[in-house]
C-alpha cells in the first residue's frame, strides 16, 4: 500500500510544538494497539494519527477561564439589611447621642412571625410567653431603655440581653445561602469529572484512528466531525470552569461577610411580658424608647453678604451623623443642644491617699492603689470636660424636612434655618496693627432660642472669604463678621520717632510724646462708611499720666465696643477724597520706675 500525498488542515489552536511531541508517545502506544485490529497500517497513516492526536489534545486540554466576579444576587444579599418589625417613628438627636422611638401597632402584634430567626417573636408559654424584640443596636444605652404601652405588663419587668450573632436573621440568611452555593459547587464538580471522562474517551478514540490522507483531510475539515467534537467538549468545559470560578467568588464573599458579622459587637434584644388589652385596629400596642451613643449633630452656619443690596443670606445647617449599624429612615427629627434626659448616676468619689516614695524603687509604696485612684480621678475630669453647650441652654429645633440618615461616616446636612437679613456694612481699619481695610457686616438673626457654637462659612458677593468658629448665639445678639479685605481703600500710615524731653527728665518725671498721622483714600465709585480705630494707652497706676496731644483729632467714640482706650473715627468717605487723622499722646511717669511697653 502506497500512501498518497498527505493534506492536513491544521487546527486553529495547534500552536505548541512541545505539546505535539509530548503527546506523540501515547499516540504511538495507542496506535500500536490498533495494529492488532487492523492487518496492515502504513507508516504514513500512523504518522498522520500521531499528528492528528498531537494537535487535537492541546485543543481538548487548553481551556481559558474568564475572570469571575461575585454574582449580583450574592452582592445584593450581602448588602441587604433587614427592616425592623418595629419601625423608627421619631428621632431626637443631641450633640452626643440620640434618642430613638419605635412603636408596634395592634395589627403587627397579631401577625407576629413565630420563626426562631424573626427579630420580633413571641416565646412559647412554657418559656415565659414574652415578646422578644431583637435587632436593636449594639451601642444601645441600657440605662435609658423605656418600654410603655397598654399591652405591657409593667410588674413583670423587662429583660435586656445580648443577641447571639449566629442566631440573628441576617447571619442565618447568609449562612443558609452559603450552604446552598457550596452544594451547587459540589454538583458542578461532578459535571467537571464527567466532562474530563468524555475528553479521555475522545482522546483514546482519536489515538486509535488510522485514516488515509483523504480521510484525514475530511476529518479535519471545518465543521467536520473532529472539529465539532473538540469544539463541543471545549465549550462545555469552559462553561463549567466559568461557573466553578463564579461559585468560588460567591463562597469567598459569603464567608467574608459572615466573618465580618461575627466580628461585630452583638446587638441587643428585649423581652417584654404582655397583658391582654382591648385595642382598636391601628392603636399603638407597644412603645420602645432608648438612647444610642454613636450619633450626634453639629451646626454649620453660612453668611452670604451682598454688598450691593446690603443683605445677608443667613443659613443654619445641621450635619447629622450616626454609626449605630442601622440606617435611620426619614421620620420626624428634633435637634437638641443639651441632652437633659440622659441618665446621670449619683456622683461618687473614692478616697485619694498620698504616700511616700520608696527611695530604692523610686515609685510609690502602694503603686496599685495609687494608680487606680489616679485613673479614677483622671476619668472623672475627662468626663466633665465633655461640655455640650457652654451657655447651659437646652434648645429644641424641629427639622422641617426630615431625611434618611445612613449609618456610616460622613453624615447628612439638613437645612434648619434660612433668613434674609438686613446688614450694616462698613470698612474698618486699625492702622497701628495692619493697613488692610476689612469689609465688616453686622446683622441680627431672628431667633427665639439660643443656638450652639459652631463653624461659620463667610461669603461676599458669591466668593467664600473664610471659615471660622464662633461661640453660642443668643436671641437678639448682633453678629459682626469680617467679609474679607477691601483693596479699594488706601491707607497711608506715618509713624515719626518718639520725642523725649531732654534726657528723659522733667523735674522728677520721665516723659515721652508719640505722634501718628493716618490718611485714608477711597477708590470706590460711591461714598462708603469707614471706621478707623486708634489705640490710646490706658494707665494701670495713678502715677502714670496719659493725655492726648493738642493736635489730636476728636474721635466719634472713645471706648469702641466697650474697650478702654480704643478710639473710633467714623466718616462716610467720598470717592478720591483724602481723609487725614492726626493722633498723638503724651505719657509721664515718676523717675526711677520703668513702664511697659515704652
Amino acid at each position: 500500500m502506497t500512501a498518497g500525498p498527505l493534506s492536513i488542515v491544521w487546527p486553529r489552536r495547534c500552536e505548541s510544538v512541545a505539546l505535539v511531541v509530548e503527546y506523540s508517545t501515547s499516540c504511538r502506544t495507542m496506535a500500536d494497539q490498533a495494529i492488532g485490529r487492523h492487518l496492515v497500517v502504513s507508516v504514513w497513516q500512523r504518522a498522520g494519527a500521531g499528528v492528528l492526536l498531537g494537535c487535537a489534545l492541546p485543543l481538548l486540554g487548553w481551556t481559558t477561564v474568564s475572570q469571575a466576579a461575585v454574582s449580583p444576587e450574592i452582592e445584593t444579599l450581602i448588602e441587604s439589611v433587614d427592616d425592623h418589625a418595629m419601625a423608627i417613628e421619631q428621632l431626637t438627636v443631641a450633640p452626643a447621642g440620640a434618642w430613638v422611638v419605635r412603636s408596634l401597632t395592634v395589627e403587627s402584634l397579631e401577625q407576629l412571625d413565630q420563626a426562631e430567626s424573626s427579630a420580633l417573636r413571641r416565646a412559647a408559654p412554657e418559656e415565659g410567653g414574652r415578646l422578644w424584640i431583637g435587632g436593636l443596636p449594639a451601642d444601645l444605652d441600657g440605662d435609658s431603655l423605656r418600654v410603655a404601652g397598654p399591652v405591657v405588663d409593667s410588674e413583670a419587668g423587662v429583660r435586656l440581653e445580648r443577641e447571639i450573632t449566629r442566631e440573628t436573621p441576617r447571619y442565618q440568611r447568609l449562612s443558609n445561602r452559603l450552604k446552598e452555593v457550596q452544594a451547587e459547587a459540589r454538583g458542578l464538580a461532578v459535571e467537571l469529572e464527567e466532562n474530563t471522562l468524555r475528553r479521555r474517551i475522545a482522546r483514546d478514540q482519536l489515538a486509535a484512528l488510522s485514516p488515509t490522507g483523504e480521510d484525514l483531510a475530511g476529518l479535519w475539515r471545518d465543521n467536520g466531525p473532529v472539529d465539532e467534537l473538540m469544539s463541543r467538549l471545549t465549550d462545555e468545559r469552559r462553561v463549567l470552569l466559568d461557573r466553578q470560578a463564579s461559585f468560588d467568588e460567591d463562597i469567598d464573599a459569603l464567608r467574608t461577610a459572615l466573618d465580618e458579622l461575627a466580628g461585630q459587637a452583638p446587638g441587643w434584644r428585649i423581652g417584654v411580658a404582655l397583658d391582654q388589652a382591648d385595642l382598636e385596629p391601628g392603636d399603638e400596642a407597644l412603645r420602645l424608647e432608648y438612647r444610642v451613643e454613636n450619633a450626634g449633630w453639629e451646626p454649620i452656619y453660612r453668611a452670604r453678604l451682598d454688598t450691593t443690596e446690603q443683605l445677608v443670606d443667613w443659613r443654619m445647617t445641621a450635619r447629622v451623623h450616626q454609626q449605630t449599624g442601622e440606617d435611620w429612615p426619614a421620620v420626624p427629627m428634633t435637634l437638641v443642644t443639651s441632652d437633659q434626659r440622659r441618665f446621670y448616676p449619683v456622683p461618687e468619689l473614692s478616697p485619694l491617699t498620698i504616700g511616700f516614695i520608696d527611695p530604692d524603687e523610686g515609685a510609690p509604696i502602694r503603686p496599685m492603689a495609687q494608680s487606680s485612684l489616679m485613673r479614677a480621678d483622671a476619668a472623672g475630669l475627662a468626663e466633665a470636660g465633655r461640655v455640650e453647650d457652654e451657655t447651659g441652654f437646652a434648645t429644641r429645633i424641629a427639622v422641617n424636612k426630615p431625611a434618611a440618615i445612613p449609618s456610616g461616616e460622613g453624615g447628612v446636612s439638613l437645612v434648619v434655618l434660612e433668613q434674609p437679613l438686613d446688614a450694616e456694612i462698613s470698612l474698618r481699619v486699625a492702622p497701628q496693627t495692619d493697613r488692610d481695610a476689612v469689609v465688616v457686616g453686622r446683622f441680627v438673626p431672628n431667633i427665639v432660642n439660643p443656638l450652639p457654637a459652631g463653624q461659620w462659612e463667610v461669603h461676599r458677593d458669591g466668593q467664600q472669604q473664610s471659615s471660622l468658629s464662633r461661640p453660642a448665639l443668643k436671641p437678639d445678639e448682633p453678629v459682626e463678621l469680617s467679609f474679607g479685605v477691601d483693596p479699594r481703600l488706601v491707607v497711608d500710615y506715618q509713624a515719626p520717632p518718639d520725642e523725649r524731653a531732654g534726657h528723659g527728665l522733667i523735674g522728677k518725671f520721665h516723659q515721652i510724646e508719640r505722634r501718628r498721622e493716618v490718611t485714608v483714600t477711597s477708590r470706590h465709585q460711591a461714598a462708603v462708611p469707614v471706621v478707623v480705630l486708634m489705640r490710646m494707652p490706658t494707665p494701670l497706676d495713678a502715677d502714670i499720666v496719659v493725655e492726648p496731644l493738642a493736635e489730636t483729632d476728636t474721635p466719634a467714640e472713645r471706648q469702641f465696643d466697650d474697650q478702654k482706650g480704643v478710639w473710633a473715627y467714623e466718616r462716610k468717605l467720598s470717592p478720591d477724597e483724602p481723609w487725614q487723622i492726626d493722633f498723638g499722646y503724651r505719657v509721664r511717669w515718676p523717675e526711677g520706675k520703668q513702664i511697659s511697653p515704652f
